[in-house]
């Protein structure tokens, strides 16, 4: 079992990966008392003060830190998500290198058409993704390890702390605004839905909205003017206070994504207790273990939006059943993968 180890990514912002390191790192260093871990990111878009906040708050950072350069020396173990250029860059590190792979941008996977013969292992957060990597790059069959995502425990609310006075019906986008989230159909399905409550919802949309996303519009289309509240991203330490205040105003998690490797979002809002509905794909049926009611054909908005309308209705019985399923992405499913990853032998993702 390796003592010192890094993960690499190319962007530090609030997002899925950063959430990641950081659900890791306070899994490993508690059951790892020996253990040091790094992280460096190629450039910081705002990211690594959010990184950081959370480490202190967390009481991490004698063996948890972020690092400006990277020293290729230090390390037993290196793990670059979506980013081979650290390969590339310092090519000693070969024998030492963990693959990982986990965008759902299909644009942004581009790079393992080069790597995928070049590869001995690579590592997906879930088996569903798996299956999406192997249909792409068949190359790569036999050659995948999961090391499941997952929710740590939840801590204590100690702070007083209280929502605006926001009326329901209240739906919850969490995640970048985007097309690949789906953003538009969300919007579209809030839409919908006032046919089924017979009152206005409202919409609360939390991450950060991409560059030239045609955001008005998308509202304005939809005639939910005034009715879709935008809040940018919240700090890794607060998500889950978010959602738990959300819980106490009976509010509903949607994600429309049309793709994911995982479902980091839709697993925490599940563990804090909020009903879901999600979109019909493989990572969020994995989530809610194909329970249809959960899930809409992706596309649907008028199904969207019964969904929702039912996930009010059955409040308190669907938040029951979404905290039953999150028992089965807890933090010792990822202990169990992490510990079979080494206990096995297995080789880094090296180059062939």
């Amino acid at each position: 079992m390796p003592t010192k180890i890094c993960f690499v990514y190319y962007w530090a912002t609030s997002g899925g990966v950063e959430r990641v390191f950081l659900n890791r790192g306070e899994a490993l260093l508690r059951d790892y008392p020996n253990l040091q871990i790094d992280v460096y990111f190629y450039q910081d878009l705002g990211g690594v003060a959010l990184f950081e906040q959370y480490i202190r708050a967390r009481n991490l950072s004698d063996r948890f830190q972020v690092r400006p350069t990277f020293d290729p020396s230090c390390y037993d173990a290196i793990f670059p998500v979506d980013t081979p250029r650290i390969v590339e860059d310092f090519p000693p590190i070969e024998d030492r290198v963990f693959m990982e792979c986990h965008t759902p941008y299909r644009e942004n996977r581009t790079y393992l058409r080069e790597w995928e013969s070049r590869l001995k292992l690579l590592i997906v957060p879930s088996a569903e993704f798996r299956s999406v990597i192997e249909a792409e790059r068949p190359a790569l069959r036999g050659k995948i390890r999961v090391v499941r995502n997952f929710v740590p425990p939840l801590p204590e609310l100690h702070e007083q702390l209280s929502l605006p006075a926001w009326k329901p019906p209240l739906f919850l986008y969490f995640g970048r605004i985007d097309e690949l989230k789906n953003f538009a159909e969300f919007v579209e399905g809030l839409s919908h839905a006032r046919h089924h409550l017979g009152k206005q919802p409202l919409g609360i949309a939390c991450g950060q909205l991409l560059l030239g996303y045609p955001l008005k519009e998308v509202i304005d289309r939809n005639q939910m003017s005034g009715s879709v509240l935008i809040l940018p991203p919240v700090p890794f330490a607060k998500s889950h206070v978010l959602m738990r205040l959300l819980r106490q105003k009976k509010a509903v998690f949607v994600s429309p994504s049309k793709g994911e490797s995982f479902g980091l979002s839709a697993a925490e809002a599940m563990a804090a207790g909020l009903p879901v509905v999600l979109s019909d794909i493989p990572p969020h049926r994995s989530l809610v273990a194909g329970r249809r009611k959960f899930l809409y054909s992706l596309g649907d908005a008028r199904e969207l939006a019964a969904r929702m309308a039912a996930a009010l209705e059955q409040y308190d019985d669907w938040a029951a059943e979404c905290i039953e399923l999150s028992h089965g992405f807890s933090e010792g499913t990822f202990l169990s993968d992490w510990e079979g990853l080494f206990a096995s032998k297995t080789e880094p993702a090296v180059i062939a």
